[in-house]
């Protein structure tokens, strides 16, 4: 039985419709591919713009928190020290009556220099360029010379592996957290050592920071509020996401603390 003129027309007209269906379809999914990608295009360049801006925020706020704690450190230091060089040349000025001061005149240059040396020190750990000029490891072993010379307490320094270029963004963030982490120590801690390693690996690098102070509950501190002091691991948390680094705090009470950062090594953070 031969097809009628209109089951042919109407065979023609379905597969008409057919291809013109699978052609939309096709037109479609690549207009739908290209937007696609066009958004997730405009997201990635938004996150890299989002992230550079945050890696800028934190560096102003890392020199603000920077400026308070120079602060509060010339108040509870240098101070101190100016003071007692104030009543030494006070009392040596009633003690001048023909006889020769040499011991408090002594005593007092020492207090002088010593807070000459504490001011170059307290400097160069504030100027990002020494970072620049002398690299992390020498940067943090610095900080920890200075710590034990004018806090009195005993500090270690390990490093292990040979070193790889780090972005220089990331690595001021890195060493501000470590400043941060120190600083915290000194005034929270009690802790009479203090002990840092560095390792370069393959595949990362390492950073342990490590105290012998009274220690506390990790979760008691996230679970307060910034008017409860309790902003510290929030914003140490925060700046390590923004390098992608992971990391760790350790710590209970009367055990101490220690802290571990972890930066992988990608592509991104070595310098070709």
């Amino acid at each position: 039985m031969k097809p009628t003129e209109f089951e042919i027309i109407y065979t023609l007209a379905a597969a008409v419709i057919i291809m013109l269906a699978l052609s939309g379809f096709v037109v479609y999914f690549i207009f739908s591919s290209q937007k696609r990608r066009i958004r997730q295009d405009h997201e990635q360049q938004q996150l890299k713009e989002a992230y550079e801006k945050e890696v800028l925020t934190t560096q102003i706020e890392s020199r603000d928190q920077t400026l308070r704690d120079v602060s509060q450190e010339i108040h509870d230091n240098m101070g101190q020290l100016l003071s007692v060089a104030r009543i030494n040349l006070n009392i040596l000025e009633k003690e001048l009556d023909g006889q020769a001061p040499v011991k408090r005149i002594t005593d007092t240059n020492q207090i002088l220099a010593d807070v000459i040396k504490y001011i170059r020190m307290l400097s160069k750990g504030l100027n990002s360029d020494m970072l620049t000029s002398y690299g992390l490891r020498e940067s943090i072993r610095f900080e920890l010379q200075r710590i034990e010379q004018t806090a009195m307490i005993n500090c270690q320094f390990h490093t292990q592996g040979e070193d790889f270029n780090i972005d220089s963004k990331k690595e001021i963030v890195i060493f501000r957290m470590v400043q941060e982490i120190l600083n915290n120590i000194l005034k929270h801690a009690a802790a009479t050592e203090i002990s840092i390693s560095m390792v370069y690996t393959a595949l990362d690098f390492q950073l342990r920071i490590s105290d012998n102070g009274k220690g506390f509950s990790p979760g008691d501190n996230y679970s307060r509020t910034i008017e409860d002091a309790g902003s510290g691991l929030r914003n140490l948390q925060k700046r390590a996401a923004l390098v992608g680094a992971e990391i760790n705090i350790d710590s209970s009470p009367g055990m101490g603390t220690i802290i571990t950062i972890r930066l992988p090594k990608i592509t991104e953070n070595v310098t070709q």
